[in-house]
């Protein structure tokens, strides 16, 4: 079990730190999402055994509402709300209230698979474990980036 907490520290520890790392473009989505499940699986406190069940379950449970948000927005790409006619501001809103009833639909299936492969206090932890590496992600961008967003400083040059 310690070898399993140690190789799990190792696998975080290692994807948290070479995430934004540029000498492989694309790989930076597979390492924050490596990082990611091992957060969670350590949060969580998972033995083995519920890791290897849990993981799988867990992608197919992003998958499913990475595929409900991309097409609730696309549909909406370019479109600002405030400034769309009555008719099409009443269809955003309506899309809208659909689009959260499948997110709580795809939870709720979800959450009944994984009541069979963890403990409901171990799933509880979940939401705030997901919260808590996004929350970690970003301040870790922020302190990547700079104060300017990587982007270097914009100011015009000083005569």
């Amino acid at each position: 079990m310690r070898r399993f907490f140690i190789l799990l520290m190792l696998v975080f520890v290692s994807a948290i730190t070479g995430f934004a790392q540029p000498e492989h473009p694309g790989h930076g989505k597979e390492r924050i999402h490596a990082a990611k499940i091992a957060y969670l699986v350590d949060r969580m406190h998972l033995t083995a055994e519920q890791s290897a069940n849990f993981v799988p379950l867990y992608n197919d449970f992003e998958k499913e509402r990475r595929e409900c948000r991309r097409k609730y927005f696309h549909k909406y790409k370019g479109v600002d709300p405030a400034e769309a006619d009555e008719a099409t501001s009443r269809q955003y809103i309506d899309d809208n209230l659909d689009y959260q009833a499948e997110i709580i639909d795809i939870k709720k299936k979800y959450t009944e698979k994984f009541l069979k492969v963890v403990s409901a206090q171990q799933l509880g932890e979940l939401h705030e474990a997901e919260r808590e590496f996004a929350h970690i992600l970003v301040e870790r961008l922020k302190r990547e980036r700079g104060p300017h967003g990587g982007h270097g400083d914009r100011r015009p040059p000083r005569d």
